[in-house]
């Protein structure tokens, strides 16, 4: 969900850390690090255009420089809200400590990285070069994605779409791990296109096996999360080279993916199925004396990840699979901090897509506290309604606005009309009616305005 970037910043090695001094490499390390990047720039088909200056770096000086870019891309404002709405969301636990958390996470994993800035790639000199050979492939391959595609470019923070930002990554990463696996089994007569299926979910439990006790231990959305760019990347570089020799990749650069749909899906991607683009519009005068928090695109990843907690994996990720676009705005009272308002509208690619999403979310919210506050139609009525009126080819039925509350009296609602769902997350019940005629009438699904069948439950 939200900026994913704060992860993005912290766990992909191409992150632009500012110019960094570095202990010099040893000869021997230098020569054998040119060995690498040559073989690697044959295995990628990217040619070398510069060498590029390698330096040695302790595990607490890279920290720092983390440390010290997060500040600069981020201020603690922006930090504070991304926890906040994703504790709303319940992506994570309400008493966590969201940087501390991610920083701990980073401080048991990093291993040095590639810096687009300042073209230095940093080691670790608490590793062995022996050891370091494949992460190095790995690293000298961002070098050359920076030499061809300019990766300055590609992970610039976008902060109204962690969305994209999570797709953009996962290119760049799947490219470059599937090149670190393809140079592991040189001379064995395998490439990444013959390996066998399912090469990135064994890649993913060893990940999880391997890691730390602070990675096993994380929240699962920050798990899942960085490991996404890493395991969905590699999947969509081992189908594209089981057809295509790794110049098809670089088409990848020149027309980057929309969302992490179409990295799951890669024939969205080649048949150009786009988002529909959500836009929120003007001030909402049911938010007088509120302040806007953040605002993002959660994608049909995300999604997943928030079912999840309610329903089984597969069943989430079939729920989240019908997503045709989204768009989230975090809310705050002026006079306070307390827990974010949340509304999240989405589109769906079908009717019964929509359907299906509603459902599982009904589970989600059951799950965390939040029972049914009114009595509309049962989603099983209206699934069998909508089955029907499909077979008489009639219009779908319309849906009621189910709310749930909590022992605080804490309410969420749910609204289904046709393909869009809103969802409403924590508001007054006092404003919530007029909130949820006011977001329909102004709020944008693919440039027009969706007008709801019914009046607004109180």
């Amino acid at each position: 969900m939200i900026r994913r970037t704060l992860l993005l910043t912290l766990f992909v090695p191409t992150v632009a850390l500012a110019q960094t001094p570095t202990s010099l490499p040893s000869p021997d390390l230098l020569q054998r690090a040119r060995m690498i990047q040559r073989k690697t720039s044959r295995l990628r088909g990217l040619a070398s255009r510069r060498r590029v200056t390698i330096g040695v770096m302790s595990r607490a000086r890279i920290l720092e420089y983390v440390e010290q870019k997060l500040a600069e891309q981020y201020t603690t404002a922006e930090i504070e809200a991304d926890a906040a709405v994703l504790k709303a969301l319940g992506l994570l636990p309400a008493t966590l400590d969201y940087r501390a958390t991610v920083l701990g996470m980073l401080r048991e994993q990093v291993a040095g990285f590639y810096d687009p800035r300042s073209r230095t790639l940093n080691l670790a000199d608490w590793i062995p070069i022996e050891l370091q050979e494949p992460a190095l492939s790995h690293e000298l391959c961002h070098a050359l994605q920076d030499q061809h595609f300019n990766l300055k470019r590609l992970t610039r923070p976008i902060k109204d779409n962690s969305d994209r930002q999570l797709a953009l990554a996962a290119v760049i990463e799947g490219d470059c791990t599937g090149v670190m696996l393809e140079y592991m089994l040189l001379g064995q007569g395998v490439d990444l296109g013959t390996m066998p299926d399912g090469m990135a979910r064994l890649a993913r439990q060893s990940m999880v096996g391997q890691g730390s006790d602070m990675l096993r231990k994380a929240p699962a959305f920050l798990r899942e999360t960085m490991f996404f760019p890493y395991l969905h990347g590699l999947e969509l570089m081992q189908q594209i080279r089981s057809r295509h020799p790794w110049s098809q990749v670089n088409a990848l650069y020149r027309r980057t993916p929309d969302s992490t749909e179409q990295i799951l899906h890669p024939a969205k991607y080649w048949r150009r199925e786009r988002p529909v683009v959500i836009r929120s519009g003007r001030h909402l005068p049911a938010l007088d004396g509120y302040h806007l928090l953040k605002e993002d695109v959660l994608g049909e990843f995300q999604l997943a990840q928030l079912l999840e907690p309610g329903v089984s994996r597969d069943v989430a990720q079939r729920a989240a699979a019908g997503w045709g676009g989204d768009h989230l705005a975090a809310y705050r009272k002026a006079d306070g901090p307390g827990d974010p308002l949340l509304i999240h509208l989405s589109s769906w690619d079908s009717d019964a897509d929509a359907l299906e999403y509603v459902n599982a979310l009904r589970f989600v919210l059951a799950k965390r506290g939040f029972k049914p506050a009114t009595e509309p139609a049962e989603v099983g009525v209206l699934s069998r309604a909508l089955r029907s009126a499909r077979e008489r080819g009639s219009p779908a039925p319309r849906a009621e606005v189910w709310v749930y509350a909590d022992s605080a009296d804490r309410r969420w609602s749910v609204q289904l009309e046709d393909r869009q769902v809103l969802m409403l997350g924590l508001a007054p019940k006092a404003i919530r009616p007029a909130l949820q005629q006011q977001v329909w009438q102004q709020w944008r699904v693919g440039g027009r305005r969706i007008t709801p069948s019914r009046p607004p439950a109180r």
